[in-house]
């Protein structure tokens, strides 16, 4: 999950583990949710798995978890973006026909270049809600192979 509310929205990512290759499916996408409104959709929907969600967002997780849901932050380390995004393109992904947005932001995906032209190890662009939501769960079943199931939202 990656935490939003005026300009950059709410996204919920699920991964699915299919044979060698994993599966992104866009659960929601939508700002001006409060996390009240985020524990509501999360009930009325019925999403009981874990949730690996941006760790920049402390205040957030914790009153989710006071709310009862199974949410955890995600181990950022030192370029983290870089890490996570080089994890999506090594392995085999396959993106459900409703993840639009993470389609979108995908497709539009690029590196920096410096002045001569030359790919820097960073992106540029639009910020990527989706794809940081889908970097974080990643990152994270990657990282903790044992953690559990690999349905996990």
């Amino acid at each position: 999950m990656d935490f939003g509310y005026s300009v950059d929205p709410t996204t919920l990512i699920g991964l699915y583990k299919w044979n060698e290759a994993y599966i992104f499916d866009e659960v929601l996408y939508k700002k001006g949710m409060l996390n009240r409104d985020i524990s509501l959709y999360l009930q009325s929907n019925n999403i009981k798995e874990n949730i690996t969600a941006d760790s920049a967002e402390p205040k957030s997780i914790a009153e989710l978890v006071s709310y009862g849901h199974n949410v955890f932050p995600v181990s950022k380390g030192r370029d983290s973006v870089v890490y996570g995004i080089n994890l999506i393109n090594q392995n085999e992904i396959y993106i459900t026909s409703r993840s639009k947005n993470l389609k979108r932001e995908l497709e539009g995906y690029v590196w920096a270049k410096d002045k001569d032209g030359n790919t820097l190890q960073k992106p540029s662009g639009a910020h990527p809600d989706c794809i940081d939501a889908a970097r974080y769960i990643l990152t994270d079943t990657l990282e903790n192979p044992n953690k559990g199931e690999y349905f996990i939202y």
